[in-house]
């Protein structure tokens, strides 16, 4: 695992495919242009790289209940990605047309005033069900709920994640972070998975963008 190749790679990839984004000055932000499908797949990508380094500090300092959270978003975008590209080139789908509009919709200055509804989780994540067992089925479906519903907890600070963190020997939460080695090389393990599943997720959008090269780098990048 090197977090710091796949990031070189991916913002490689992002700049062969999307080039770089226009400086808007009446907002004083970077925007990307066209508001396109591929667009928004290479930057849930970039989010979900950029997750990796957050993962890795936090494990460092032993804040395990922001790496949950941080996880959980990560394998969010993941899932998008996934959903957006799970029957490309072909016409995408009322949904995915859907999620890109509502995407594009959160800009700096219209964040508040969405108008077009999320996509559902359900219908994102069945996506990925679908390409993982090429076909709709109920035992991947629940294993991938049950994984997701696992990190909420941490992202919307659940009973027991909070508990998980407590040490009663020194009646402290560790508000600084868990300094025990051992618990943060156990949570080590999760960069190790959300890498690969990065990678993957990477390397699937090179496939379908016939960016072959880039797929075959990602592949052999990922553990």
């Amino acid at each position: 695992m090197n977090i710091g190749c796949a990031n070189i790679l991916i913002e490689s990839f992002r700049k062969e495919v999307l080039g770089q984004p226009k400086w808007l000055n009446e907002k004083q932000v970077f925007e990307y242009e066209q508001p396109t499908l591929e667009t928004v797949a290479i930057l849930k990508l970039i989010r979900a790289a950029q997750g990796l380094t957050t993962l890795d500090v936090l494990c460092r300092a032993g804040l395990i209940i922001d790496m949950g959270a941080s996880i959980r978003g990560i394998f969010d975008s993941v899932e998008e990605i996934y959903f957006l590209l799970e029957t490309y080139p072909a016409a995408p789908s009322k949904h995915v047309h859907q999620f890109v509009q509502n995407f594009f919709e959160n800009t700096i200055d219209g964040y508040l005033e969405t108008t077009t509804h999320q996509v559902s989780r359900d219908k994102i994540r069945s996506a990925r069900v679908r390409l993982l067992a090429g076909k709709h089925d109920d035992a991947t479906q629940k294993l991938l709920e049950r994984i997701y519903k696992a990190f909420c907890g941490y992202t919307h600070a659940s009973y027991v994640s909070i508990m998980e963190v407590y040490n009663g020997g020194q009646d402290s939460f560790n508000l600084a972070g868990i300094p025990s080695n051992q618990v943060r090389a156990s949570w080590s393990e999760h960069i190790g998975l959300t890498y690969d599943a990065v990678l993957m997720a990477g390397a699937f959008i090179a496939k379908k963008l016939n960016k072959e090269d880039y797929f075959d780098a990602m592949m052999k990048a990922a553990d």
